[in-house]
């Protein structure tokens, strides 16, 4: 019992080890947690899960409860120590959820319950499991890896990143003339990003109740909506036009900044209006709405209002299935793919490149043209009265060439692996982007079941890069090669000065 006390006397770890080791920590408590709640709710149902969550909640909490009160952390974190201990946490996560499926029995392949972890708390709307045959405390548990997925993309995006001096002008952190920010300092950000996405969740709960499903199917549709994850429960829900509805709507929300959401709750409507990105996510989504009705030949009511499901749940990234309405023109899926790579707003749980992102290379692509016929040009980029600094615009251009490298190495990675070279492309756009379904040129929606497993392994590291929003990724894997580095090195040293003491 005395090593779970921390000894006065030892000293503090270093500033990488401590980060990782509270990850890691922090990634199994939440996945335990989640784990034991689905258990709990398995008794109330079929009760077939529940001893395999409780117990493998239980160990996996016990043993990450250990970790953290080994840690003892340093005065300061390094900023990329902290991006590498956030993402052991989000593999933490996955490598715990898949232990949680395998305990259970509902896959007895280890790499099945890996890519169907991944898949969730990536949010990308993948999944080999039968919905219909899961009991309830497995529905939860897959569902609510959502939650905590689209949660954690919102602390990120909203809280941590700039707290840590990146992507600051994407956050709503200035006071003065009335206003009322989002985020005024991480702490204040993170308790008003659980609010609302905890409230927008239950509106979308009771949303789903009314329009006619179950408490269970309600539940589940609101978490796979509100986190932009694309899960669908049991039975046929989206043949209700009524539910259909309703996750319009909450797709819609849940594909907007959570800085508009704000302002609409704080009632702040002249930020909503001066918002450039939050016009160009009208435009997107109306401009392709249209798009998509003319070339499926939409006509009635009801086929419009699959299109605009359908393109909704494309450009959010839900990833909410719909059959294609009519015959689709072979534009169609193109620009489903495209939408899919752009994504929703920045400061969403959607995943993609993101709409911000894409107005600021715009923006970047006009003043350097401008500077070709005025050479000594000194402009800034702005955006909705918004400047950003150059290194905010280094690290748009840092982004895009990741999402479009790693797009093209998993495309060609599962190509290579036996997927023909459209769909192939369509799943590295749809794995990278955290969202789908995949479609076929037709428009048919393609069963990942289906695939090999060396298919949907390769998927996996585009999924969880993608739900990190790149740039954390990037450093933790850039902190990793520099250790592996360093400590070939001194290897390489230690060797070199035993051979010379030798002689």
């Amino acid at each position: 019992m005395r090593n779970l006390f921390r000894s006065p006397g030892k000293a503090d770890w270093g500033s990488l080890s401590s980060a990782v080791a509270t990850g890691a920590a922090v990634g199994g408590l939440t996945t335990s947690a989640l784990g034991l709640v689905a258990g709990l709710l398995d008794l109330t149902g079929s009760r077939g899960d529940a001893q395999g969550l409780l117990l493998g909640g239980t160990v996996v909490g016990l043993v990450a409860a250990w970790l953290f009160m080994q840690v003892r952390r340093p005065r300061r974190h390094g900023t990329a120590d902290i991006l590498t201990g956030i993402t052991v946490a989000f593999l933490t996560m996955v490598l715990a959820g898949t232990l949680l499926y395998l305990v259970t029995g509902t896959f007895s392949e280890a790499d099945d319950a890996l890519f169907e972890s991944a898949a969730g708390f990536s949010t990308t709307a993948l999944t080999t499991l039968d919905a219909d045959a899961l009991g309830r405390g497995m529905l939860f548990f897959r569902a609510g890896s959502q939650w905590i997925g689209g949660l954690t993309a919102l602390l990120l995006g909203v809280a941590i990143l700039p707290a840590l001096s990146a992507d600051r002008e994407l956050a709503d952190r200035r006071r003065g003339g009335g206003r009322r920010p989002l985020a005024p300092s991480g702490g204040t950000a993170a308790r008003n990003v659980l609010v609302l996405y905890t409230g927008f969740t239950l509106l979308l709960a009771v949303g789903y109740l009314i329009a006619g499903i179950g408490c269970v199917g309600s539940v589940v549709l609101a978490v796979s909506t509100a986190s932009t994850g694309g899960f669908v429960g049991p039975g046929q829900p989206f043949a209700d036009p009524s539910v259909q509805w309703v996750a319009i709507l909450g797709m819609f929300v849940a594909g907007a900044s959570l800085v508009i959401l704000w302002r609409i709750v704080t009632r702040q409507w002249h930020g909503i209006r001066r918002s450039a990105e939050f016009s160009a996510y009208l435009l997107l989504l109306l401009g392709g709405t249209l798009l998509l009705g003319w070339w499926s030949e939409a006509g009635s009511l009801a086929e419009w209002r699959e299109t605009l499901f359908t393109l909704l749940s494309t450009a959010t990234t839900t990833g909410f299935p719909m059959e294609p309405v009519g015959a689709w023109a072979a534009a169609a899926p193109v620009l489903l793919l495209l939408l899919a790579s752009i994504g929703p707003m920045t400061g969403s749980a959607g995943g993609g490149f993101q709409v911000f992102r894409v107005l600021g290379l715009v923006k970047l692509a006009r003043r350097e043209l401008m500077r070709q016929l005025h050479p000594n040009l000194a402009a800034r980029i702005r955006i909705g009265g918004l400047v950003l600094s150059e290194a905010s615009v280094g690290r748009i251009v840092l982004q895009q060439f990741l999402f479009v490298a790693v797009v093209v190495g998993s495309s060609a990675a599962v190509a290579i692996l036996g997927l023909d070279v459209a769909s192939a492309l369509a799943a590295g756009v749809h794995a990278t982007a955290t969202a789908g379904p995949i479609r076929t040129m037709e428009g048919a929606i393609l069963d990942p079941a289906a695939w090999s497993r060396p298919v949907r392994l390769a998927l996996i590291p585009a999924m969880l890069i993608g739900r990190l929003a790149l740039y954390p990724a990037l450093v933790a894997l850039g902190t990793a090669a520099t250790g592996v580095r360093d400590r070939l090195r001194l290897r390489r040293r230690w060797v070199s000065l035993m051979a010379e003491h030798s002689r």
